[in-house]
Formats: structure tokens, C-alpha cells, sequence
């Protein structure tokens, strides 16, 4: 079972700030990650590792650069 670091109950759900939903991922970013293992397409994860790989990768996909 994951774990919550910073909730009262330590599980690992839509309480924990940590908590990501694969609802909140875009299709691409989801099938990446659960390709790789590192997230279910079903299940949400707690991890700041994963907030900020998701969260680098909206940014990518919304910055335009000037060429």
C-alpha cells in the first residue's frame, strides 16, 4: 500500500497533498509512466518525484519558443 507522509492516516488517496489521479494526467503522460511502471493506469500515486514529472511535462507541453 503507498503511503502519505504528511496525512493523519498515511494512505495514500485524494486527502494526501501528494496524491496524483491518472484523471489528472494527460493520455500521453499516462501511458508513458505506466509503461515504464512507475504509476497505474487505476491507481493514484503519492510522490513529489511524480508531481514534478508531471508537472515539468505540462510545462514543456505548454511553452512555446521562439525560433
Amino acid at each position: 500500500m503507498k503511503i502519505c507522509p504528511f496525512s493523519e492516516n498515511k494512505v495514500c488517496n485524494d486527502e494526501c497533498p501528494l496524491y496524483i489521479s491518472p484523471d489528472d494526467l494527460n493520455e500521453f503522460v499516462t501511458a508513458r509512466l505506466s509503461s515504464l511502471g512507475i504509476i497505474s493506469r487505476a491507481e493514484g500515486e503519492c510522490s513529489l518525484k511524480m508531481l514534478a514529472l508531471s508537472q515539468s511535462r505540462y510545462i514543456f507541453e505548454n511553452t512555446t519558443t521562439r525560433g
